[in-house]
């Protein structure tokens, strides 16, 4: 909520991860003023987002790479796969990927930067074996209101085909290898080229290179 009592303010600086900047931030900093954030998405905590208010309510900049703080409290995911998201009831579909799971969630920073800003409410987790369903490890991924979830099992030795199970009205694993593909066709960007325009009723746009060139959203 900010602080409206002593608003308006010059800089807004946050030391929390945000999901999306409260527009009470933007709100209570004048035109030209700059709101200061760490970038959080459930894919991964990673960015500092730097934003200048403009006179028509509107807030715009840049990331930069190397930042990470605890979320704030109301943007946490606090998920248990087997508690709160797989059912027994449920049926998934079968299928399989040449894409390794751990492309999409290993050391490479920047993917799974990119990964994020485009799957703005998909989380994961990993499960390593024994007693997986005779996998060596498997891939969780959920969305955050646990209404669809996916699974991809490696077996810990094919390292070019992996079982895919997916579950719900989307298809979460198909939209985190669309991310990915997709990052790899445009030169895999690092965080300072992405973006961020928040508008008054709050919604977000991300965008690469310059905000004409909005990245694609899933979900």
């Amino acid at each position: 909520e900010g602080h409206p009592e002593d608003a308006p303010y010059d800089r807004v600086i946050a030391t929390c991860a945000v999901r999306a900047v409260p527009y009470a931030w933007i709100e209570q900093t004048p035109p030209g003023g700059i709101v200061l954030a760490p970038w959080e998405t459930p894919w991964l905590s990673h960015g500092l987002l730097r934003l200048t208010v403009e006179g028509d309510g509107t807030a715009s900049g840049w990331f930069t790479p190397h930042s990470a703080c605890m979320p704030l409290r109301a943007h946490r995911v606090n998920l248990r796969i087997l508690r709160d998201v797989v059912r027994e009831e449920h049926v998934p579909e079968e299928t399989t990927t040449g894409v390794s799971p751990f492309a999409a969630t290993g050391n490479d920073w920047n993917a799974r930067f990119a990964i994020g800003l485009q799957t703005r409410d998909i989380w994961h987790t990993w499960q390593h074996g024994p007693g997986i369903d005779g996998v060596a490890s498997r891939l969780w991924l959920a969305t955050t209101d646990t209404t669809s979830w996916a699974a991809i099992d490696h077996d810990g030795r094919n390292d070019e085909r992996f079982a895919v199970l997916q579950h719900g009205p989307r298809r979460l694993w198909d939209e985190v290898t669309a991310a990915l593909t997709w990052w790899h066709q445009t030169g895999s960007p690092g965080p300072e080229r992405f973006g961020m325009t928040v508008q008054p009723d709050g919604t977000h746009h991300a965008w690469l290179d310059t905000p004409v060139y909005p990245i694609p959203q899933t979900g």
